[in-house]
């Protein structure tokens, strides 16, 4: 029976030992895929969109209906 806990515990060590291995090729995978990448591309410069608080046909019906 002690020949046989030995085998198993081989095999399981084995395992987590391909598992440790196999996240350290997915980190480094993964770092490497993200030093690749091209940077976002700037919008035109007279081509923005407006930022900021804006009074929509839906908001101001809103405001309507909340008066007193």
């Amino acid at each position: 029976m002690s020949r046989e806990t030995g085998k198993q515990d081989n095999s399981r060590r084995r395992f987590l030992r391909s598992l440790a291995v196999m996240g350290g090729v997915t980190a480094v995978a993964a770092a490497a895929g993200t030093a690749g990448a091209k940077p976002a591309a700037a919008p035109a410069p007279g081509k923005t969109a407006p930022k900021g608080y804006r009074v929509t046909p839906h908001v101001a019906k809103y405001y309507d209906k909340a008066r007193f």
